[in-house]
C-alpha cells in the first residue's frame, strides 16, 4: 500500500506536534513536592508501665536485702531512684494528678532511709526504711483513687532467674 505524501506529511506533523506538547508539558509541571523523611515516633511508655518497672525494682530491692546483698540492694535501690525519676520527668501529671510532686512526697524520707541502712548494711534499719517506702506507696495509691492497687513485701521470688545471695568470692 502506497500512503500519499499529503497523508504522511499529514503524521509526521501531528506526532511532532504531539512530542513537542508532551515535552513542553513535562517541563512546566510543577515538580512533586518532596515527601518529608520519615521520623520515628518517640514512644512514651504509660504510667502503668513505669509503676510495673518501679514494682519490679521494689520487689528486687527487698529480695536482695532479705539475703544481705547489700551490693545488689544499692543497686535496685538505684535503679528505683532512676525509674521514679523518668516517671516525674515523662510524666508530670496524670488525670489532673501531680504525679511528679506525689512521687517526690511519696519517696524523699524513705529513699534517703533505705540509701543510709543499705550503705551501714543493718537490715533492721532497712525493714523500717522498706516498709515506709511500700506504705507511702499505697497511700500515694489511695489518693490517686487507685486503693486497689496495694503494694506489700514480697513473699516469694518472681525472678527464679535470679540468685539474689551475695557472690561467693
Amino acid at each position: 500500500m502506497i500512503v500519499p505524501a499529503k497523508l504522511m506529511q499529514r503524521i509526521a506533523m501531528a506526532t511532532l506536534a504531539f512530542a513537542f506538547s508532551t515535552a513542553a508539558l513535562a517541563q512546566s509541571a510543577p515538580p512533586a513536592p518532596a515527601k518529608p523523611p520519615e521520623v520515628p515516633r518517640a514512644y512514651i511508655p504509660g504510667l502503668e508501665q513505669f509503676m510495673g518497672w518501679i514494682q519490679t525494682h521494689h520487689a528486687k530491692l527487698w529480695l536482695a536485702a532479705r539475703e544481705r546483698n547489700w551490693e545488689l540492694a544499692a543497686y535496685q535501690l538505684g535503679e528505683l531512684k532512676e525509674v521514679m525519676g523518668d516517671t516525674q520527668e515523662l510524666i508530670p501529671n496524670y488525670k489532673s494528678l501531680p504525679i511528679g510532686e506525689m512521687i517526690d512526697a511519696v519517696i524523699t524520707g524513705p529513699i534517703t532511709d533505705l540509701e543510709a541502712a543499705t550503705e551501714a548494711r543493718d537490715l533492721k534499719k532497712f525493714i523500717a526504711g522498706y516498709d515506709k517506702l511500700t506504705e507511702n506507696c499505697n497511700s500515694c495509691h489511695s489518693a490517686a483513687s487507685r486503693g486497689f492497687i496495694v503494694i506489700r513485701r514480697p513473699t516469694a521470688s518472681a525472678f527464679s532467674n535470679q540468685d539474689f545471695a551475695p557472690a561467693r568470692k
